[in-house]
């Protein structure tokens, strides 16, 4: 029978590391792991504590910037436009007390009102226009609120513009007799109507600015008007001096507002001149169509 021999220290199996132990290298890669997930956790911590804060701080500014009571603008403001008057109309608005309302009409201060006034009239319009108004509630601190609205006026009678100003007129000879040398079919001239009541239409003095003679008042009859005056020099008869009588019929045939004032801008109508049979000279005279246009 062989003998075995024993084995040699180098041909025995490697011992099997004890039950439950690790290298170092192993046990070193743990604690960084650890390590790593505690320190990720402490900052997720202090993140959301710091944005929890911030927003505790948010509320708070929110808090605090909060708008203060203030005066409220007008409320369901409306214009109520007629021919010559516009009607404001307008609510309180909730909010601090109102010292007064300011109103404006196309930027410019009209008036101010008490504090519980809701109407103005504005009776300083005129027909066919477009007016801007503003009303300010204004508070005690000086604070501002305003609603704005916009009135356009109608179209008024013709009767109710006012004759006033320089015209331009034409006059066109229609007809004339017992002129043997008449060079007057179409002349021009200048005519200024001057109300004689302060304001509206009323009967107007009428001049022309050539013939300083010519002037006369014309009575007014709702649009139309008319008047006579004589005048000596138009026409003369042997080198004498003939006295021609001027009757003027004219009426408006349109009107407009100028200068924050309805008044007439044309006219048209009628002129007849005429001279008596006198100092051995026949009779003689013209009729002219008349056409003027208001001088903006």
């Amino acid at each position: 029978m062989d003998v075995v021999p024993p084995p040699s220290e180098h041909d025995a199996p490697p011992e099997a590391p004890p039950r439950g132990a690790r290298s170092p290298g192993e046990l070193d890669h743990r604690v960084v792991t650890i390590v790593t997930i505690v320190a990720c956790v402490a900052i997720i911590a202090v993140i959301g504590g710091a944005m929890a804060v911030a927003g505790r701080g948010g509320d708070a500014a929110s808090a605090s910037a909060a708008p203060s009571p203030t005066v409220v603008a007008p409320q369901m403001m409306d214009a109520h436009p007629s021919l010559f008057v516009v009607a404001l109309t307008w609510a309180q608005g909730d909010g601090l007390p109102v010292s007064y309302y300011a109103v404006t009409r196309d930027g410019r201060p009209v008036t101010t009102l008490p504090p519980t006034t809701t109407t103005w009239i504005d009776r300083s319009v005129t027909p066919e226009t477009r007016y801007v108004y503003a009303v300010a509630a204004v508070g005690a601190d000086g604070t501002r609120a305003l609603t704005r609205v916009v009135a356009k006026t109608p179209t008024a009678p013709l009767a109710t513009a006012r004759f006033a100003g320089t015209f331009n007129v034409h006059l066109h000879a229609t007809s004339h007799f017992g002129l043997s040398n008449f060079h007057g079919e179409n002349q021009t001239a200048g005519w200024r109507s001057t109300p004689t009541c302060p304001k509206g239409p009323c009967d107007t003095k009428l001049t022309d600015l050539h013939r300083k003679a010519f002037a006369l008042t014309l009575t007014r009859r709702g649009a139309a008007y008319h008047g006579t005056v004589s005048v000596s020099g138009i026409v003369t008869c042997g080198g004498a001096d003939v006295t021609s009588t001027f009757t003027v019929g004219i009426h408006a045939t349109d009107a407009g507002a100028v200068r924050d004032r309805w008044v007439v801008t044309k006219v048209q109508g009628t002129m007849t001149q005429s001279e008596s049979a006198q100092l051995g000279c026949i009779a003689s005279g013209a009729t002219y169509s008349v056409h003027g246009s208001l001088v903006v």
